[in-house]
This record gives structure tokens, C-alpha cells and sequence, in this order.
């Protein structure tokens, strides 16, 4: 199967996904807020943001070296060695998950609120079904075939969306919360974890892993946990340590946590691509190193295609969509939701170019550039949380990942030889300006729920237009994207396929073989 297939395949069943996921997420979020509150939502944000450290911290070293090397053999058609690298990794990752999860159990215990300890310890006991998780997760990533994750996610959601309910409906307040959080993460493991064992244990067994791997995998293990404590402060809300410091109100924390979720569901098709196209680069290493650049010029095209119209539109649907799910309590976060999308916006761009520097073991400019962005970020939050709260917070953030993703990018084009479609680029951001400006005068002159709905219909209307009349999508688009339509139920992939048909033009006849020359390349 081509690379341009592989993606599309992974990219839609991966959107399944993470719609329903990121669904869950939001109607949790909101009726978890409702009724806890600002106060003590912020408090439980606080506790569950350190126990997503530390488990983040486990998830991504090892499993990080499970993905890329597993990766790269299965590209290269070696499935015993890719089982070897599986085994070990696992049994490794179990013996982390436990040491972390015994430590963090016993600093809550010692540390927390009476009220919130029996929450913060549930919280603290997820940690471990979530790092041991990782290691079946990469693994299925790494096979290209992202469709084997699904099951788990679609089954942990149901799960947790439930449990929030019934948390909500019996009063069981942040001990409720708690333990929907541990069980969505211990039903996601059970259901994921077993069936990816019996598939990797029934490939062909090594003899032993090839000379210099080993040292290579703990490099890169060693490498990959640096490059996660550097990205902690930049991309995973170390802000919220600062405002639970620096600022008196923890309401605060609330606000930045609701902006920094909300723009985050904006990354939901970047995430997407992103970790469809990674999965690919990473395999493509062990194929052919050649069509990296490519194939990451491309991943870049349609992560443009797909953020920049959603992170600008929202700007003018962000403060509306606040006041009607999350009620006037949090209309003090109006202006920070209001600023988070464009903030938020780099980070959409930052999956290719670093599965790139992964996959060619450029990790150093990772680091470098993460370590400078941190720098920024903890310099700017501090200096503007103690007046301006949330908003400095989100302002810190923004300006790290603006420098983060600026420098990979930068290297990526110098060193690596990528080349970027920057006219397009341009187009899709004027499309997506004067969208948002025409939602922003409907949401000025409606209440919020109309401002809400009518300014999105106006905005995806307008956005169309422009589309077509700027001829922003190409011929080669259209192979592309109708496999993903062909993924929908019929009802819905009737409708887009006609769209498509009028928004992309058709290909020339002379042009076909060259279209199809360049779609093969990527």
C-alpha cells in the first residue's frame, strides 16, 4: 500500500477515534465544571495535571523506543526483531509504572488536602494502567495500522462518560471524578493490551536483537525522556504550576485550564494527521530516507489545510461557546479562550518535522529548541501571570511553542532539505481571516447561543467560497481525501463526495500521470 493510502487509512480510523474521545472529553469537562465549580475545579485540575506528568513522563521514553525501532524493522520486513524490541520494552515499562505509581501514591498521602485525598489518590492509582498502556499503544502505531487502537478508546470513553454520570447525578463530587478516571484508564489497558500480545507473540521469534541496537534504543530512550521533560514546560500546561504559585485566585487555574482544553480540541485533525503521518515517517526511515522530506512537506500541506481555518474562526466563537456550556460562573476566562486559539495554533504544526528530526535521530535539535522555548515560557508566564493571571499564562505558552515549532521548522528546511508550501499557506490564512471577521459580525449583534450557531454556519459558508474561488485545494487532493469519505456511512459519504467534486477541480488529461507521479511520492 502506498504511503498516500497508508496515511488516509490510518487518518480516518484514527479520527474516529479521537472524535469520540475528544466528544466524551468535552461533555465530561463541561459537567464536571458545572458542578464542582471554578474553585474546586481548579484544585482538581491541579492534582490531575501532576498525575499526567509523571505518567506522561513513563509513557513516552520507552514506549517512544517501542514506536521508532519497531518501526523501523517492520519496514524493513524483520518482524522477530521487532517482537524481541516489543518484549523487552514492555517488561520494562511495567517495573517503571509501579516504581512511579508507589511514589506518587505516597507524596499524595503526605501532601494532600484531606477533603480532595482520597480523589488525588485514585488519580495517582491511573498512573499505572496508563503507562503500561503505552508500550500495546506504540506498538500498534508502529505497525501502521492505527485501527487496532480503536477498540480500546471507543470502550474506555463509554466507560468513563458513564461513570462521570453517574459521579454528576449522585453528588459523589471529586472522589467520583477520581475513580471514572481510574477506571476509563484501567478498561483501556485491559482491552487494548491483550489482543496486541496475542498479534506480536504470534510473529517469528529472533535470535537476539542486532548488534549496537541496544545501545541505540537506550540513547534514544535517554533522549526521548529529555526531550519530554523539556516539552512538559512548553506543550503539557506547566503553566498551571506557576498560577497555582504565583496567583492567589485558583479560579485562575480553572479559566487556563477551560482555554488551554478548549483550543486543544482545535488540534483534534492536526493530532490526527500528525500521528498518522509520524506512524508513516517513522516506517519510511526503514524504506527509503529519500521521500522523507517530501512526505513531510506533504504532511505539512494538510495540517494548514485543516487548523489554520479552525484555529482563526474560533477566535470569533470562542467567548460565545464559553457562556453556553460552561455558564457566567467562568466569564471571567472570556478573554484568555479568546487568545488561546492563535496561541495554540504552532502546536498543530509540530508532529511532522519532529517525527522527522525522530526518525532521522536529529533529536538534539529537539531538545535545543525546547530548551530555549521553555526558557521563554517560564520567563513571560512569570513575569505576567501575578497581574494578568490566565491570560499571561496562555501569552507564555504561546510564545514558546511560536519559538519551538519556528526552530524545527527552520531546521528541518535548512538541514533536512524541506520544502514548504508557503503560497498556499498564504491563501488558506486569508480565507480563514475573512471567515472569522464575518462570524465576528454576527456573533456581535446575537446572544451567545445564536452567535454560536449562526457565526459558525457563516464562517463554514464564507470559508467554502473562498476555497473554490481561491482554488486553495488541488487535483491530488482528491484521491486523498475520498478515502476517507469512503470510510463514512453512506448517508454521509454521498454528500462529500459530491462537495469534493465541486470544490476540487478536475485533472487535466495531458497532467494525470504527472498528478499521480506526485501523489505516489508522498
Amino acid at each position: 500500500m502506498s504511503n498516500t493510502r497508508t496515511i488516509a487509512k490510518n487518518t480516518g480510523w484514527y479520527s474516529i477515534e479521537n472524535a469520540v474521545s475528544a466528544l466524551v472529553a468535552v461533555f465530561t469537562s463541561i459537567a464536571i465544571a458545572r458542578t464542582l465549580g471554578p474553585s474546586q475545579t481548579g484544585y482538581i485540575v491541579y492534582v490531575s495535571y501532576l498525575a499526567a506528568i509523571v505518567a506522561s513522563l513513563g509513557g513516552f521514553g520507552i514506549p517512544s523506543v517501542t514506536r521508532k525501532y519497531m518501526a523501523e524493522f517492520l519496514g524493513m520486513g524483520d518482524k522477530g526483531t521487532a517482537r524481541l524490541i516489543f518484549v523487552h520494552t514492555l517488561i520494562l515499562q511495567v517495573g517503571l509504572a509501579s516504581l512511579a505509581t508507589i511514589a506518587i501514591v505516597a507524596w499524595v498521602l503526605r501532601d494532600t488536602n484531606d477533603h480532595f485525598r482520597i480523589a488525588a489518590v485514585l488519580i495517582a492509582l491511573s498512573i499505572w494502567p496508563s503507562m503500561v498502556n503505552s508500550v500495546p499503544a506504540q506498538a500498534n502505531a508502529a505497525t501502521e495500522d492505527l485501527r487496532t487502537n480503536v477498540p480500546a478508546s471507543l470502550v474506555s470513553a463509554f466507560v468513563y462518560l458513564i461513570a462521570i454520570l453517574a459521579s454528576v447525578t449522585r453528588h459523589w463530587s471529586v472522589t467520583g471524578i477520581g475513580a471514572a478516571l481510574l477506571l476509563m484508564r484501567s478498561v483501556d489497558l485491559l482491552v487494548r493490551f491483550f489482543p496486541t500480545l496475542r498479534r506480536v507473540l504470534a510473529w517469528s521469534t529472533a535470535s537476539g536483537l542486532p548488534v549496537g541496537l541496544r545501545r541505540r534504543m537506550v540513547a534514544y530512550s535517554w533522549q526521548s525522556v529529555a526531550t519530554l521533560l523539556l516539552a512538559l514546560v512548553v506543550w503539557q500546561r506547566c503553566e498551571i504550576v506557576l498560577l497555582k504559585t504565583l496567583c492567589t485566585d485558583i479560579r485562575q487555574v480553572a479559566f487556563y485550564s477551560i482555554a488551554f482544553s478548549m483550543a486543544n480540541y482545535l488540534l483534534l485533525s492536526a493530532t490526527v494527521f500528525g500521528s498518522s503521518a509520524g506512524t508513516t515517517i517513522f516506517a519510511q526511515f526503514g524504506r527509503d530516507k529519500s521521500r522523507l522530506p517530501y512526505l513531510t512537506a506533504a504532511s505539512f500541506r494538510y495540517v494548514a489545510l485543516t487548523s489554520l481555518p479552525l484555529h482563526i474562526v474560533w477566535v470569533a466563537l470562542a467567548t460565545p461557546a464559553l457562556l453556553v456550556f460552561y455558564g457566567t460562573p467562568y466569564r471571567g476566562a472570556a478573554l484568555v479562550v479568546t487568545v488561546a486559539p492563535m496561541l495554540c495554533l504552532p502546536k498543530a504544526f509540530l508532529a511532522p518535522i519532529q517525527s522527522l528530526l525522530q526518525s532521522t535521530e536529529h533529536q538534539g535539535y529537539v531538545i535545543f529548541s525546547t530548551i530555549l522555548a521553555g526558557v521563554v515560557d517560564v520567563g513571560v508566564a512569570w513575569a505576567l501571570i501575578p497581574a494578568h493571571g490566565a491570560v499571561g499564562a496562555c501569552i507564555g505558552n504561546g510564545v514558546a511553542q511560536i519559538t519551538a515549532v519556528g526552530i524545527m521548522w527552520a531546521v528541518g528546511i535548512r538541514l533536512l532539505h524541506v520544502k514548504l508550501p508557503w503560497v498556499l499557506t498564504a491563501k488558506i490564512a486569508s480565507a480563514s481571516i475573512i471567515a472569522a471577521l464575518c462570524a465576528h459580525v454576527v456573533v456581535m449583534h446575537v446572544p451567545p447561543i445564536l452567535g454560536l450557531l449562526f457565526g459558525g454556519i457563516t464562517s463554514l459558508l464564507v470559508l467554502l467560497l473562498l476555497t473554490y474561488a481561491m482554488r486553495i485545494l488541488e487535483p491530488q487532493d482528491r484521491d486523498r481525501f475520498l478515502i476517507l469519505t469512503r470510510m463514512l456511512p453512506s448517508i454521509l459519504a454521498v454528500p462529500a463526495g459530491r462537495s469534493l467534486s465541486i470544490l476540487i477541480p478536475s485533472p487535466r488529461p495531458h497532467s494525470q500521470s504527472a498528478v499521480q507521479a506526485y501523489t505516489d511520492s508522498v
